[in-house]
């Protein structure tokens, strides 16, 4: 039997063995295969602990009082009387919760915009939520959510859990009397 692998002589005289080309490639392909897996295996892995995290029950308290338990209090504050009452009567409603820290992050100049103009502070509020129940977590593509604002939320996933428009989602979701919490990293700023 013949050896695939071949020998020639070099200008200084030594012999070099080649390998054929067809082992090359599929060592290759077997490398960028064993570093996908193992990229996958992480996202799958993150998305299965993250998806299997309990929804806390808050219940009985409302979006608002769900949101002034959680420590949001900050978009609790902001809320216009007629929008916390819209919120609290709605049922199997979803809220993108910002933190704190991300009404923080906005420059104040357009945090100031937004809480003097009620019809733009009303969209912005309104374009964190869905008017039914959803969980980003259990996204594994891109998904679209249409808000109350008439526009429309992307879900997705990375490597650190779920996404809503490029913004991290907690893998904790809250349960109240009439819907989700779900907190997330910034404040959402519709398209005017």
């Amino acid at each position: 039997m013949k050896s695939k692998i071949s020998q020639t002589q070099t200008l200084s005289g030594t012999s070099e063995k080649h390998v054929p080309v067809s082992i090359i490639s599929l060592l290759i392909m077997l490398m960028f295969l064993l570093a996908t897996t193992s990229a996958n295996a992480g996202w799958r892995s993150g998305y299965f602990k993250c998806a299997k995290t309990d929804i806390i029950d808050v219940r009985p308290a409302t979006i608002t009082e769900g949101a002034v338990t959680l420590g949001l209090t900050t978009l609790a504050s902001v809320l216009p009387m007629d929008v916390a009452d819209l919120l609290d009567s709605s049922e199997d409603i979803t809220v993108f919760a910002p933190t704190n820290e991300a009404f923080a992050a906005i420059p104040g100049d357009l945090l100031t915009l937004i809480a003097s103009d009620e019809d733009i502070l009303t969209t912005v509020l309104a374009y964190h939520v869905v008017p039914n129940k959803v969980d980003p977590r259990r996204v594994r593509y891109i998904r679209k959510y249409d808000t109350l604002a008439g526009q429309t939320l992307f879900a997705s996933r990375d490597r650190t859990g779920p996404m809503v428009n490029q913004s991290e989602v907690e893998c904790q979701g809250y349960r109240t009397a009439n819907g989700l919490v779900w907190v997330v990293n910034s404040v959402f700023l519709p398209q005017f």
